[in-house]
This record gives structure tokens, sequence and C-alpha cells, in this order.
């Protein structure tokens, strides 16, 4: 062969040797981004799973509270003579209610908020952050009002 015949096989080796190295690297692209995608499916999976959890909770923490309010109602009133507890102290669970009912809506805001998630900067999400961490102590708080109010019930039923 002739050094141009040689020189120009040696060009498409060369090209060859690239385009190989092109295509590996397009693969590995393709399964690190398969990787991302399958990570960011697992993490809004995850979220979402936490949402629902959060809104299980808090619904039965709102029935257990409307439990309360009934047999504060019924207690309050019966036997007709003696109540086992004053009829005004219903107040104390139709107030954790409410305060229910506005984490409710404070629940709402939050997801309101998260829905401009895509143009938010470093701050808006520490802002995130710190609101669902606020939203959580308030759920936790109103368990707690709701256990404090069984207390107070079984207390003055004994």
């Amino acid at each position: 062969m002739d050094k141009e015949a040689i020189r120009l096989l040696e060009q498409i080796n060369n090209s060859l040797a690239k385009i190989n190295v092109r295509e590996e690297t397009n693969e590995m692209m393709s399964d690190t981004y398969k990787l991302l995608d399958k990570s960011d499916r697992r993490v809004e999976n995850s979220l979402d799973q936490i949402q629902n959890t959060f809104d299980r909770i808090h619904d039965k923490i709102f029935n257990f509270n409307n439990v309360l309010i009934g047999a504060f109602l019924v207690l309050g009133t019966f036997p007709n003579d003696a109540p086992h507890v004053k009829l005004w102290t219903i107040i104390f669970p139709i107030l954790n209610m409410v305060f229910m009912i506005y984490i409710d809506y404070r629940q709402m805001e939050i997801h309101r908020y998260a829905a401009g998630e895509q143009e938010w900067n470093s701050l808006e999400r520490d802002e995130y952050g710190n609101k669902i961490k606020r939203q959580t102590r308030l759920s936790l708080f109103s368990l707690f009002l709701s256990v404090l109010c069984l207390f107070y019930l079984i207390a003055n039923v004994m």
C-alpha cells in the first residue's frame, strides 16, 4: 500500500476510535440518566407517602377529637342531676378541633407554596423545610391536646 492509503486508514481508525468513545460515553450517560430518573421517582414517591401518612394521622386525630366532643357532651348532660363533667368543658375538644382545621389550612398553604418549587432559590427551599417542621410540631401539639382532653375526661369520670 502506498502512504496515502495508510494515512487514510489511520484517519479512519482514529475516527472510529473517537466514535466508539462517544458511543460508550452516550451509553454511560444514558445509564446515569436512568438511575437519576429512578432516584427522582423514588424521592417523589417518598414525599407522597409522607404526605399521605401525615393526612392519615391527622384524620385519626380529628376523628378521635370528634369522639371526645361526643363524650364530653354525653358526660356533661348525663346523669341529669349530677353530670360527670361540666358541660362548658366541651370547649376544650372544640377548640382543639378548630386548631386542627387551622393545621389543615396551613397544610393546604404549604402545598400551594410547594407548587412553585421549580422557581425556588435556596432561601425559599429553606423556608419550605421550616414550614414543614412547624407543621409537624403543630400536629404533634394537637395530638398532645387531644390526649390531655382524654386524661381530663378520665380523671373526672373516675
